[in-house]
């Protein structure tokens, strides 16, 4: 990721601030206000594609402090608010980043459609945007449920939230239109400007494909007829089918300093949190029981971790799974009665940091790692799960269940390929020989099918907290036990979220069509509440 793309994007996006129409937000930008004179919309598009994977502002509050550690892959005993604590700021975090300010995802990759939409010159690049608006628009949605969708930058003061049912048939029609586009179109005026394929149209095809994938498959409780139906579609038009296609962000010169960096990394090495986040137990003992032999690429026990990114002296830790531990869920240092001094086998408040591991500094702790958008495993997974219910029927997907299965936990071990600083660690722990190894000793149990598969790709998007925080409440897998409900200011009664909260502004800036939203939530709008397709 080249710093000055960033760089002249964020410049671009300080014109934007003044044209704000309402106190909704940039959300509103009248985009007549822009045009070519005073806006580059190609950076307007690169800086939606880089914002839409996170920044370190949502994916600390959002991401971490809550969604990782909601779903047990992190926990911190320094984080008080991860267990299901209500904050406002955390839970607005996301919101936030895709409507407003400088990094507003949203909201540009809507003006650069606005401004390209009827041009000839830009028609591919078009279809492109198309493309990163249904994914940020369906993060979004999956995150909070109800939001302003079809009146959200268009010059409407107070947009209503469209339901998530509506948006979900909007996506889908949206990613089918575009990809079909794409088919033979022109070559696209963005080029290297397209920070996620270089504008390889037949890539983003794959990649609108494999989303629209991930959407059918969301509904497979909901409306499990629309969700085949959709995977048919996505299907047969062609998905990402093989590891070098991968939908990923490269961050080759990122820099905990500035957005460049990947953002996970930036926060677990490079913002003043070192030292606080630990791979929980519930996720290590996982990997551990199967022998899982990613261990080693996942997790690093450091002399000092507190010890931040650097050229000098930075702890890159000792990776041996012998010696990998998780921390335990649900304890803090505020000595009452959940301290961490209390935890079972609590090795000591002088040494406990030196003992417990922390997400591993060759792969995903690295700020110069890549960022996984959509990968082959994901696919492979879904597909498992898509030919277990019967629904591949007619599609040019013709394995089984257990087939793709198995070629998924090949693709989500040989995706550690693509960590520049794990070669070696890739080279000792993950060989052909191993894969196989882990594959005989964890054989595909047709009985266990739904749990199996949902399991692994829990284990696949570690570090993509969003989509794993979605398809864990989704599935239900893996079985997680979450915190005591008497644990201080818990707001869930000892439940596991389900979703996050609305700006608190909204209520009063918003309100009418705020209200109508949070009616139609089962709890309200509260962390406890189900989006549409989060049905039990």
């Amino acid at each position: 990721m080249k710093k000055f793309v960033l760089y002249t994007a964020f410049a671009a996006l300080g014109l934007i601030g003044t044209t704000s129409c309402s106190d909704f937000g940039d959300v509103n930008t009248d985009p007549e206000h822009l045009n070519d004179g005073n806006i580059n919309y190609g950076m307007l598009f690169t800086n939606a594609q880089h914002q839409a994977l996170g920044s370190d502002w949502d994916v600390w509050r959002n991401g971490i402090i809550y969604g990782a550690s909601m779903i047990q892959h992190v926990t911190s005993a320094q984080w008080s608010q991860i267990f299901y604590v209500w904050d406002s700021g955390y839970n607005a975090a996301y919101w936030d980043s895709m409507y407003k300010g400088d990094r507003a995802a949203a909201r540009d990759i809507s003006i650069a459609l606005q401004n390209w939409e009827g041009d000839d010159r830009f028609a591919t690049d078009y279809q492109m945007a198309r493309i990163v608006k249904a994914y940020i628009f369906h993060r979004l949605t999956d995150l909070y449920g109800d939001i302003p969708y079809s009146e959200a930058v268009c010059g409407i003061d107070y947009p209503k939230y469209d339901t998530q049912e509506a948006i979900y048939a909007d996506l889908l029609k949206e990613l089918n239109e575009a990809q079909t586009a794409l088919d033979g179109a022109a070559p696209a005026e963005l080029g290297s400007k397209d920070i996620y394929f270089n504008s390889d149209l037949t890539k983003w095809r794959k990649f609108a494909n494999s989303l629209m994938l991930r959407i059918a498959m969301r509904m497979s409780k909901v409306n499990p007829a629309e969700a085949e139906k959709w995977v048919k579609v996505a299907v047969n038009n062609g998905i990402i089918d093989n590891v070098a296609d991968n939908a990923i962000l490269q961050h080759t010169e990122g820099d905990v300093n500035n957005d460049s960096s990947e953002p996970y990394a930036k926060v677990y090495v490079g913002v003043g949190d070192q030292g606080k986040w630990f791979l929980s137990e519930f996720f290590v003992d996982l990997l551990k029981k199967t022998n899982d032999p990613r261990l080693a690429l996942i997790g690093t026990v450091c002399e000092d971790p507190t010890i931040g990114y650097s050229a000098e002296g930075y702890d890159l830790g000792n990776c041996d799974p012998a010696i990998q531990k998780g921390m335990p869920v649900g304890y803090d240092l505020k000595g009452g009665d959940w301290d961490i001094s209390k935890a079972p086998g609590f090795p000591g408040l002088e040494t406990f940091r030196s003992v417990y591991s922390v997400p591993n500094r060759y792969t995903y702790s690295d700020p110069k790692a890549p960022t996984f958008i959509i990968t082959y495993a994901e696919n492979c997974f879904l597909l498992a799960e898509a030919a277990y219910r019967g629904w591949l029927s007619g599609t040019s997907a013709t394995g089984s269940a257990k087939t793709y299965y198995e070629e998924g936990v090949r693709a989500a071990m040989k995706q550690f390929a693509s960590f520049p600083a794990a070669t070696s660690l890739y080279n000792t722990y993950l060989s052909d020989a191993a894969i196989e190894k882990y594959l005989q000793e964890n054989p595909f149990d047709q009985s266990k099918a739904l749990e199996q598969i949902n399991t692994q790709y829990y284990i696949n998007t570690f570090n993509d907290s969003y989509e794993a925080f979605a398809n864990w409440r989704r599935s239900g897998f893996p079985k997680l036990t979450p915190v005591d409900k008497n644990y201080p200011n818990c707001v869930t009664n000892g439940t596991i979220p389900r979703r996050f909260t609305y700006p608190t502004d909204e209520s009063t800036v918003n309100e009418v069509n705020y209200l109508e939203a949070t009616k139609r939530l089962n709890n309200g709008d509260a962390m406890t509440s189900r989006v549409w397709w989060d049905v039990e």
